[in-house]
């Protein structure tokens, strides 16, 4: 029987000798080193894209969402003095941009500095099928106290009142102004629980006043088709109600 001596068990099992280069300490290359060894325009241009394109680009997405974050902050916000709401009926902006500019000169309101009078003639087409995103932006609008009136036909602003989101004119309006309209007044019933408009057994509320007829609306309406008698109302929580019925004076000339 052989006996291996201890030293042979002990000796190394690769062929490899000791100065071999896996064996050897190696040293790190900068990042300009990598690019100056780099013989062609394109290799560099294809380095860069495969481990540092995307880092940048990230970069610059969180600066630029940082920036607007902080604009959106700091930069003055416009102040509506009023805003009239058209639901269902569609103007364009420089008619509404007229609207604004006769009632603001007619009544002779100065406006400060980011102070605005705002007529919304676009976003507000809620009838038909495919608009359930318009009456959300609505019903959002009012909510968070955006909007200070609302235009609309008769069938669209019966549904808005009977929801109870317009004002009871007989609160709202000075004596002179009531007796003026009043034989122009919407009446509706404001829902009690669930029941429905058929149903409904409540009082009858002033919640609107009918437009149709009058010089405003035989001026900036003549492009508008519809059956449906024009409505108009305050909106029960607008935060421009003293403006608002300084609005319908101006209306109905009084």
């Amino acid at each position: 029987m052989i006996t291996l001596k201890d030293n042979d068990a002990n000796e190394k099992k690769t062929a490899l000798k000791d100065d071999a280069s896996i064996y050897q300490k190696r040293e790190e290359k900068t990042e300009r080193q990598k690019f100056s060894e780099m013989k062609t325009f394109q290799e560099k241009v294809n380095y860069f894209k495969m481990y540092y394109l995307k880092k940048v680009l990230a970069g610059m997405l969180i600066a630029f969402l940082a920036v607007y974050l902080i604009y959106t902050i700091v930069s003055p916000k416009d102040k509506n003095l009023l805003r009239v709401a058209f639901v269902d009926y569609y103007f364009m902006e420089e008619v509404t941009e007229q609207m604004a500019e006769d009632f603001i000169r007619e009544r002779q309101i100065t406006l400060g500095e980011h102070e605005v009078i705002t007529f919304d003639g676009t976003n507000y087409q809620i009838s038909g099928s495919g608009n359930y995103n318009a009456a959300t932006v609505f019903s959002t609008h009012v909510m968070a106290r955006e909007i200070d009136m609302v235009i609309a036909p008769e069938s669209s602003f019966q549904t808005y009142a009977f929801n109870g989101s317009i004002g009871s004119l007989t609160e709202l309006l000075p004596s002179d102004l009531y007796g003026a309209v009043s034989d122009r007044f919407f009446l509706s019933k404001i829902r009690q629980e669930n029941e429905s408009l058929k149903d409904a057994v409540g009082e009858d509320y002033v919640l609107g006043i009918y437009l149709d007829g009058t010089p405003f609306w035989e001026k900036y309406a003549s492009s508008v088709k519809g059956e449906e008698r024009p409505v108009i109302g305050i909106i029960i929580n607008g935060p421009n109600k003293e403006r608002a019925v300084e609005f319908l004076r101006y209306v109905f000339h009084r």
